[in-house]
This record gives structure tokens, C-alpha cells and sequence, in this order.
């Protein structure tokens, strides 16, 4: 019989999410200023760094679930990596924001220092999430930890927010670059821990969802019938594409940010409060995912909460605003894009269920992993779409603004996620149709099959 989650792992499931947000906040803030100002590589061996490590952190993505999935280590199928992975992803990382020999030899150790822990990272992350399926079937303790991550996870955005470059600069006093490199082995150092913390808490739970712990082999899946879980799960499916159309909604919002609070507003200064609230939303949008999910069900707390985004927006793009409005109705609307983070590794982990209901097969590990994706996808296509909202507005930097660059400014960051958001928001609500019921029916049926 399966054992009942403790408390304390449920409360403290999320905390790797902490140190792992701590951690890589580095990268998602300074990396490429890094690259230019302080590693000084030319701007065109700078730009050749980030499209490299752009294609490989999109590839690495379904690598590590297939190693995920095929790994089977003595601690327990997906939490062992949280013991072997976190520091070798560390140690690598501290190469990317290295500053060694000549320009050109510089650039291959940060790439091979991004390539090398991008993948270990995405292992043992897939581990960690996939213990949220692999520990429990209780839907309610699935919730519960999901939310749990998301707030960790937002404390740890706040976290960097705030300590992040004032580290770099105590740290970097008569070297700048060297305060880049200490300030990753200080956040590399709690993210380890933060990690190991919940190794040893869930060593009664090492092997629930896997035959490891009774000495038998466990039945390997291809790469073949990995893939086929994909085209198999229309709520896999729908999940994704949805996921991939809000965090592309935020990232057009997060690069243009900078200018509508420059020409829109005339208020550039306020941008720090406007990003650090948006970090504050999105942990009191995780904390009342819990109550509001087990409630009215999770896909009807995502579909409402990107409504609630969605609506927030449409009023910025049609009603006049200064930025005390725009803060104010952005920090609502952006309640609409916390909640849905809280919800992603429960609802991932119903699709695991529907995918081994469906094919027989449990590919827990690679699809948990396969929540990374959405992200470089998006983070790979906004580039695109702010620079295409830019060349439209007719963006030359330094301008005086004019009400045509505001409007067009006003569009791309209102508008345009509004519509892609829109757009991920029908793939939910077409493919996406897993309900509560509907969970415990594919899991009575899986125990029936396997019994």
C-alpha cells in the first residue's frame, strides 16, 4: 500500500524550486550584458555564443527526458538526480559566466560551460518534477505541491531581484567579471543544497511509481514509444501549446517593458517596481491556486486565470494610462499568469496518467521534462516578435516619441500577448479536457489493469 506524504515533503517539495531560480536568474537577466561588457567578446562571436546555446537549450529539452527516462540509479528512478546532478551543473555554469584567455577561447568554455549544465540541469529539474506524479496519486497532495513550487519559485525571482546585483558588485570590487563568476558559486551553493535538502526528506518515497526497489528489471521504453506518449496525449498536447502561448504572452511583455515605460509613459525609472511586482503577483497568485484548484479543478482554474490575464490586458491596449494605471491593472491581470504556474506540474503529471492509461507505458520522466519546453520555445520566438513590433512602429533608438511608436509600442505589449494567449487558451480548452473525475476513472482503471 502506498504511503501518505508527510506534511513537511509536501510543504517543502518546492524549495529546489527556490535555489534553482536563484540560480539560473543569472543567466535570464545577465547574461548576454556578461557576454559584451564584462567577458568583452565582439559583438558578432557574442551573438554566435547565443545562437549556439539557444539551439542546444531547445535540444536538450527532450534529451533529458530520454535520459531521465532511462536512468535508473539506486536512490530511486527520478530522485537520485537530485543528489548526482545539481553539482556538476554548478560547476559547469561557473564556466559560463567565466572570463579566460583570448576572446575566442573565452567563447568556447561559456558555451561549453552552457551546453555541459544546461543538460545536467534539465535532468535532474525533470526529476524533481516528475516526484510530484512519481510520490503520490492523491490529486489533492499533487495540487498542493505544484502550488507550493510556484510560490518557492517566485521567492526565489524576488530573491535575485534583490540581492542579485548587489552581490555581483561587492563581489566584483577591482574585477567585475569575477563578481559575475562568485555570485554563481554563491547561488549555485544554495541551489545544492535546496535540492539536497529534499533528497534525504524523501528517501521513504525513493521508489514509489517505479519496480526498482524490488530488485526487478524495469521494462525499458525506445525513443520511439517515448514520442508516440506525445502524439498519443491530445491533453499533453493542448498543454503545451497553451503553456507556450502564456509564457510567450509574458516574455513579449517582460522586452518590451523597458519601452512603453520609456515613450509610452515617460517613466522609465519606475520599470524596477513594475518587474519586482510582477515577481510579488506571482507568488500570491501560486498561494491561492491550492484552494481555488481543488475547488473547481485545475483545467477550470487555468482557463479562468487566463481569462482574467487576457481581459487585463485588453483594457491596457484600449483605455488611456499613466504608468500608476498601467501598474495597477497590469499587477491584476498578471494574477492570471501566477496561478496557471502553480497549476503546470499537476496538470503535467494528469497527462502521465492519461498516457499510460492510453498506450499501457508509463513515461513519467520524459514527459515531466517535456514542461521545460514551452519555455525555450517561447524564449527563442519573442525575439522575433518584439524586434517584428519595433521595426513596425518604426523604432529608432534614442527617439523622441511619437504617437505612433507609442501606439505600436502599446499594441505589442498589450495586444499581440493578448492574442497569443488567446490562441494557447483554445488549445486548452479543446484538448486539454481532463477533469478530476475524469483523473481518478484513468487511475481505478490503470490499478485495475496492473492488479
Amino acid at each position: 500500500m502506498e504511503t501518505r506524504l508527510k506534511k513537511s515533503i509536501i510543504n517543502l517539495y518546492g524549495l529546489p524550486s527556490f535555489g534553482f531560480q536563484l540560480f539560473v536568474s543569472m543567466e535570464v537577466f545577465y547574461f548576454a550584458a556578461f557576454l559584451t561588457d564584462y567577458a568583452k567578446l565582439p559583438m558578432a562571436l557574442a551573438g554566435s555564443v547565443l545562437m549556439i546555446t539557444s539551439i542546444f537549450d531547445i535540444l536538450w529539452v527532450p534529451t533529458a527526458g530520454v535520459i531521465l527516462e532511462k536512468s535508473n540509479m539506486k536512490w530511486g528512478k527520478y530522485r537520485s538526480w537530485l543528489l548526482v546532478g545539481p553539482p556538476f551543473a554548478a560547476l559547469f555554469f561557473i564556466l559560463q559566466f567565466s572570463k579566460i584567455g583570448s576572446p575566442t577561447l573565452n567563447a568556447i568554455i561559456i558555451t561549453l560551460g552552457f551546453v555541459i549544465s544546461h543538460l545536467i540541469w534539465n535532468i535532474y529539474y525533470g526529476g524533481h518534477i516528475a516526484l510530484n506524479s512519481s510520490m503520490t496519486t492523491v490529486r489533492e497532495e499533487r495540487i498542493a505541491m505544484a502550488s507550493n513550487r510556484g510560490m518557492f519559485n517566485s521567492l526565489g525571482a524576488i530573491s535575485f531581484s534583490l540581492i542579485g546585483m548587489p552581490m555581483i558588485l561587492a563581489l566584483g570590487k577591482g574585477n567585475p567579471p569575477m563578481g559575475y563568476t562568485l555570485t554563481v558559486v554563491c547561488t549555485g551553493a544554495v541551489m545544492i543544497i535546496s535540492y539536497y535538502v529534499l533528497f534525504f526528506m524523501t528517501k521513504d518515497y525513493a521508489f514509489h511509481g517505479t519496480a526498482v526497489s524490488t530488485g526487478k528489471s524495469e521494462e525499458k521504453m525506445s525513443i520511439g514509444e517515448m514520442l508516440k506518449q506525445i502524439v498519443v496525449n491530445p491533453p499533453l498536447i493542448g498543454l503545451m501549446l497553451g503553456e507556450l502561448g502564456r509564457y510567450l504572452g509574458r516574455f513579449v511583455i517582460f522586452g518590451l517593458a523597458f519601452y512603453y515605460f520609456k515613450y509610452v509613459v515617460n517613466n522609465l525609472a519606475a520599470i524596477t517596481i513594475f518587474m519586482t511586482g510582477l515577481n510579488v503577483v506571482t507568488f500570491f497568485g501560486a498561494a491561492i491556486t491550492n484552494p481555488l484548484a481543488k475547488k473547481i479543478g485545475e483545467r477550470n482554474t487555468y482557463i479562468l486565470s487566463l481569462l482574467i490575464f487576457i481581459i487585463g490586458l485588453l483594457a491596457v491596449w484600449a483605455l488611456p494610462m499613466n504608468y500608476i494605471s498601467f501598474m495597477v491593472i497590469m499587477f491584476i491581470a498578471y494574477l492570471g499568469y501566477g496561478m496557471p504556474d502553480a497549476l503546470g506540474v499537476a496538470m503535467y503529471s494528469a497527462t502521465v496518467d492519461y498516457g499510460e492509461w492510453k498506450t499501457g507505458k508509463n513515461a513519467r520522466g520524459f514527459i515531466m521534462s517535456l514542461i521545460s519546453f514551452p519555455i525555450k520555445a517561447a524564449i527563442l520566438v519573442r525575439s522575433v516578435i518584439i524586434t517584428a513590433v519595433l521595426a513596425g512602429a518604426g523604432y529608432v533608438a534614442n527617439m523622441k516619441p511619437t504617437p505612433v511608436l507609442a501606439n505600436g509600442i502599446k499594441d505589442g505589449i498589450a495586444l499581440v500577448p493578448a492574442i497569443i494567449m488567446l490562441i494557447g487558451l483554445l488549445f486548452i480548452v479543446l484538448l486539454y479536457k481532463i477533469t478530476p473525475a475524469k483523473l481518478v476513472q484513468l487511475q481505478k482503471e490503470i490499478a485495475d489493469r496492473n492488479a
